[in-house]
């Protein structure tokens, strides 16, 4: 056996080395396909949960004023709203908060919108979500 790798030439011995280094590749990425098949989809809504818990708490601290004076109406931080812009669309969901550039945070279902007050045309405040259904 010796004698038979004794008779390889150099381009043998590179060529033995790549197509080594090309099957790892090829057996560690169909791994990883096969690991990421597999990722339990409670595990990613709990991670899609987290970084929204996130994004939240991060608006809390962009948007720090939890009292908004709006056209003689006082809303709290954690209000149900609904709002209606200036061009007609209407956004519903909970309050987060003001900034002093004059921009309101509202949690709208998966969405998070931040919204110019001086482009509000009206805001009332919604019943808790038990009462409206």
């Amino acid at each position: 056996m010796l004698e038979a790798l004794k008779s390889l030439t150099w381009a043998d011995y590179i060529y033995a080395a790549i197509m080594a280094f090309v099957l790892m590749r090829l057996i560690t990425n169909v791994g990883k396909l096969i690991r990421m098949r597999h990722v339990p989809y409670a595990q990613e809504e709990a991670a899609r949960e987290f970084d929204r818990k996130m994004m939240i708490q991060n608006c809390a601290t962009l948007f720090p004023e939890a009292t908004i004076h709006f056209r003689g109406r006082v809303f709290q931080k954690g209000m149900q709203v609904r709002i209606t812009t200036l061009q007609k669309r209407i956004i519903e969901g909970e309050l987060i908060g003001k900034n002093d550039k004059g921009l309101l945070c509202v949690i709208a279902g998966p969405h998070i919108i931040a919204h110019e007050i001086d482009k509000i045309e009206d805001m009332v405040e919604m019943p808790p979500y038990m009462e409206r259904h």
